[in-house]
């Protein structure tokens, strides 16, 4: 199903700049996030990269696109999570 775009829906998502937020924090949660749903580096930059994706695309604003990459790099490079595959372990 599709549903046409309403901008009253109160239900349709919207990205929204928290002020005072940590945004390093937001860039390095939202990064676990997509790892751990296996996606790889290169596409997760590009998704900071783009304006479509604007929780993510705020972060590459403010901090710039070396910085973005160097958190995506630590949190890939991290041996501290589990990647979702969609099989039970029991």
């Amino acid at each position: 199903m599709v549903k046409d775009y309403d901008k009253e829906d109160p239900f349709e998502m919207k990205a929204v700049e928290i002020p005072g937020g940590d945004i390093e924090h937001q860039a390095r949660v939202m990064s676990e996030e997509f790892r751990d749903m296996g996606t790889d580096k290169e596409t997760l930059l590009q998704m900071f990269n783009d304006p479509f994706y604007g929780g993510l695309n705020i972060a590459t604003v403010q901090l710039g696109e070396e910085a973005v990459q160097e958190i995506i790099n630590q949190v890939y490079n991290s041996n501290n999570y589990v990647i979702q595959t969609g099989e039970s372990n029991g």
